[in-house]
């Protein structure tokens, strides 16, 4: 009897521990639900304080394969040196290979601002001069149908008519309102020179501290883990940095060549804003399979304003080529080997896009491979470990598994079911009965 009472007493002391555990779980849910919104404002600031370092430490793993390439170079260079240290050849490569990588890196951007921001500003000009024209036309053409005095087209002259004079007010602008405007866009540049500035602080460090920050990241997760999973996180850590650089650098080669084509053609077509469209094209060209939508519904409106002819070429180009793009060039640079379906392909689009807007979209592909590749670690030691089959296909005509020898089992064979023709016959025979 006296051993009976602890055992009951260490029992109901477990269920008390586990309903107070349950409870306080559902009571943080509750909270987390009902301030959902404040936590949100939250992270939204915490991101965009920590923006720069994001993009400092972006622009880092994208120079990297550049950084270590120039970095050999130095080293094959200087490792016949028999004056210097070994430690002072690794350190002067590796600050050569960060200063040589910080140059590339800013002489690209200002390649690209030094070729699009003129354009755009002149193009953005040219549509700011053709936009009252084209919406007194649309105003006389609803006019001419207005003969019939209806109020619907009444209604939408009128509405017309107010989006010309705010159009009008705006490009006219008022002196109060454009000194306010060049006052905040002063401050947005300053605000995002400093931003920008701190990311190529970053740039240089995560460069510079690189293989300190790996060496520590392994010393903290063998230290946490036990072998077994501190392998399987190296593992999946070593397979997404894989699929993250094929990703990255086989987007940034396809768009960076449909750029130059479409520059080429509409070149060569002789299509109003070339270098803008191109550009735009490229860049959303990234984001995968809505990026060339994101592109081109944009730049075929603009062209469209000036001339309908060329705005339809350039549609029917743009719709060519990205065939061309998806189903010819991308696949043989990027070797497409995520393995993610279509269809996880736009769920991520719409999940990671969702939560972290364009940087979701872009990384979203290379995220979910990861995820699937996490996931089919452990579905697979898991069907190992009970002796089924791994193939996907060969679960295709399961209906179970056998409890005693643990084989699959084919679906069972469903009853035939009773013709209209045999169930008359059989109610006919029931009635004479």
């Amino acid at each position: 009897m006296n051993n009976q009472e602890p055992k009951n007493t260490k029992n109901n002391s477990s269920v008390t521990v586990r309903t107070v555990l349950i409870f306080a779980a559902v009571i943080a849910s509750i909270l987390l639900i009902s301030q959902f919104s404040t936590i949100k404002n939250v992270f939204d600031k915490i991101i965009e304080l920590l923006s720069p370092v994001f993009v400092g430490v972006i622009l880092a793993y994208i120079i990297n394969p550049l950084y270590v390439m120039i970095e050999k170079f130095f080293l094959s260079i200087f490792k016949k040196a028999k004056r210097l240290s070994r430690e002072s050849i690794e350190n002067f490569s590796k600050v050569s290979a960060v200063i040589i990588s910080l140059i590339c890196l800013l002489l690209f951007i200002a390649l690209l601002l030094f070729l699009i921001i003129p354009e755009f500003l002149d193009s953005l000009t040219k549509l700011i001069d053709i936009a009252p024209s084209l919406f007194q036309k649309v105003v006389a053409y609803v006019s001419e149908i207005n003969d019939t005095e209806s109020v619907f087209w009444h209604n939408i002259s009128q509405s017309l008519d107010s989006v010309v004079d705010a159009l009008t007010s705006w490009i006219g602008g008022e002196f109060s309102a454009a000194v306010s405007s060049l006052v905040e866009g002063v401050i947005s540049i300053v605000s995002f020179l400093f931003d920008f500035l701190i990311s190529l602080v970053v740039f240089v460090y995560a460069l510079l501290e690189k293989n300190k920050f790996i060496a520590q990241s392994k010393k903290l997760i063998f230290a946490i883990f036990n072998p077994k999973s501190a392998n399987d996180i190296l593992n999946i850590a070593r397979y997404g940095n894989d699929v993250f650089g094929k990703f990255i650098s086989g987007k940034i080669l396809t768009s960076t060549i449909v750029g130059i084509v479409t520059f080429a053609f509409m070149s060569i077509a002789g299509i109003p804003y070339a270098l803008l469209s191109a550009g735009i094209i490229a860049i959303t060209n990234v984001i995968p399979f809505f990026g060339p939508f994101i592109g081109g519904i944009p730049t075929v409106f603009i062209i469209l304003l000036t001339d309908v002819r060329d705005g339809i070429i350039y549609g029917i180009f743009l719709v060519v080529l990205q065939q061309i793009e998806g189903n010819i060039i991308e696949p043989m640079i990027m070797e497409d080997k995520t393995g993610v379906s279509k269809f996880w392909v736009t769920f991520a689009l719409l999940l990671f896009g969702g939560v972290f807007g364009l940087a979701g979209m872009i990384f979203s592909v290379p995220l979910i491979a990861v995820l699937f590749y996490t996931i089919r670690i452990f579905v697979e030691r898991s069907l190992a470990s009970k002796s089924l089959p791994i193939p996907s296909d060969d679960y295709l005509s399961a209906g179970g598994v056998d409890v005693e020898n643990g084989t699959l089992t084919p679906i069972p064979e469903k009853e035939p079911r009773t013709t209209l023709k045999e169930t008359c016959s059989k109610f006919k025979r029931k009635k004479r009965k």
